[in-house]
């Protein structure tokens, strides 16, 4: 009996959801810190920030989307089947579902439209390729504001090496899609890896980096336009933009959805000069603007863009027969 009860318990200890008690490690983080500040301080603030600057910060979200599509359209461009709509159908449904997926896995959703294991595999590539030039620049702007001051007091060497990997991050995340020899490379762990490389014309690769630039810009200006404008923070653009590119890394761990807990977390510790009530009315206002508004955007936009493709595609295929 005795060795039976021992089984039991070790069998229960396997079966206890660690990993799902992981992902909503965020929420949990999140209710600990509502639950010692006071909320109706915070909800002032909110509610006095100006609605015209919340609104303005929503439009370079949808800039943001419009760019990110665009990128992603330039990832497929040799693949004769992709067409313009069905890229941006494919990447703002995705983007929406990644808002609320832990760690953005919903992204890989994209790689799903794919009929053929091969193209799978290559679109997957693209995604992470895509994942890492964001993930780079948002660790270059962290190691920025490091080196400049602007966030918590470490010495600019902390600042150097944070920015060199966040070169490193981008620069991978460009060769994938850009260097043939890293392609081949990689052959040597993932099986045909090589056959998935498409190429591109240097101009197409170009476009590629600035649009991947440009639309992480975008975003740190929507924040920053929501901590300086909406609540009147006396806070510059860099310092917003260390803060929120810190944020957004966690954001990526498996461990929170939306970012909730640890944006709060990352963003009292950051701002640690400001009163709390103003950071975390801060956080809440970036989550309605770039996580509820982006999302909510992006879904629409993904559902307008793959229906157009649809009827596009009946179409052409009525003339054919």
């Amino acid at each position: 009996m005795a060795t039976t009860s021992l089984e039991e318990k070790k069998d229960r200890k396997k079966r206890f959801p660690w990993f799902k008690l992981l992902r909503l490690a965020g929420i949990i983080l999140f209710i600990i810190i509502i639950s010692q500040v006071d909320v109706k301080s915070i909800w002032f603030e909110i509610r006095k920030a100006n609605a015209w600057f919340i609104l303005f910060a929503l439009l370079f979200q949808v800039l943001l989307l419009l760019t990110k599509g665009m990128r992603w359209h330039l990832l497929n461009t040799s693949n004769q089947s992709q067409n313009i709509i069905q890229s941006f159908g494919e990447f703002f449904e995705s983007y929406a579902i990644g808002v609320i997926t832990p760690g953005r896995f919903g992204e890989l959703m994209k790689a799903g439209y794919q009929n053929k294991r091969e193209q799978v595999i290559a679109s997957a590539i693209r995604v992470g390729a895509e994942r890492g030039a964001d993930v780079g620049f948002f660790v270059l702007i962290a190691g920025i504001a490091l080196y400049a001051g602007n966030m918590v007091n470490l010495s600019q060497t902390a600042g150097i090496i944070t920015i060199g990997f966040g070169l490193l991050v981008f620069m991978i995340g460009v060769l994938l899609v850009s260097s043939k020899k890293i392609n081949q490379l990689l052959d040597r762990f993932i099986t045909n890896f090589s056959d998935t490389f498409i190429h591109r014309q240097t101009s197409n690769v170009f476009y590629i980096i600035c649009l991947s630039v440009i639309s992480n810009v975008f975003y740190f200006v929507s924040c920053y336009i929501v901590a300086a404008y909406a609540l009147h923070l006396d806070i510059s653009l860099l310092s917003t933009s260390g803060g929120v590119a810190v944020s957004g890394l966690l954001n990526m761990l498996p461990v929170t959805v939306m970012g909730l807990g640890t944006r709060e977390m990352t963003f009292l510790y950051i701002f640690n000069t400001y009163p709390q009530n103003q950071v975390l009315a801060l956080s809440g206002l970036i989550f309605a603007v770039a996580q509820v508004g982006g999302g909510l955007i992006s879904l629409l936009l993904g559902q307008i863009f793959l229906q157009i493709s649809k009827k596009n595609t009946a179409v052409e295929n009525s003339r054919r027969n």
